[in-house]
């Protein structure tokens, strides 16, 4: 069964930082507080584009009418197989499918943009701090804000902050 459809996302392909991992983000994404413009403290996310070249395409055109998929920007889906439990990260969203429970929601994080990749994770809007110790040298998370153009610029915003929902079934 289809949870949802959207625009597959991720780091720029040349740069150092942000996350290192693929979202699938919402094709309605849901927004909470958001700072206009791009900082220079956050990691950035684009849509996925193919690169496909006859050198090494092995994909069939049938479902693009015969068409070239290179750099053209990738769909994506998120599926589930009912009677199995699940816990599923949702980018762009604040609110679960019908039938599926919160947990929590907040905004995509990830290490800055000029730092090493790491996983894009969904941080709970109000988060804690742990007890003892004192954050110095470590790994760093910054807010993940959208970055348009092969990500459609109509719903998803230059600059703005990107939300998460985690659902359970």
């Amino acid at each position: 069964m289809m949870l949802f459809e959207g625009h597959a996302a991720g780091p720029h392909y040349n740069a150092n930082g942000s996350g290192s991992n693929l979202l699938c983000l919402h094709e309605n994404p849901q927004w909470k507080t958001y700072l206009d413009g791009v900082s220079q403290y956050s990691g950035l996310i684009y849509g996925v584009g193919y690169e496909l070249f006859q050198q090494n395409n092995v994909f069939s055109y049938s479902n693009n009418g015969g068409n070239s998929l290179t750099d053209l920007p990738a769909p994506c889906a998120a599926c589930y197989v009912g009677g199995r439990s699940a816990v599923v990260m949702i980018p762009a969203r604040t609110q679960c499918p019908d039938g599926w429970t919160k947990e929590y929601s907040g905004y995509i994080v990830a290490e800055h943009r000029g730092y090493t990749r790491a996983s894009y994770i969904c941080l709970d809007e109000a988060p804690e701090v742990a007890a003892g110790g004192y954050a110095s040298d470590q790994a760093v998370v910054y807010p993940v804000e959208v970055n348009c153009g092969s990500l459609p610029c109509s719903i998803y915003i230059t600059g703005r902050e990107l939300t998460c929902v985690v659902c359970s079934k």
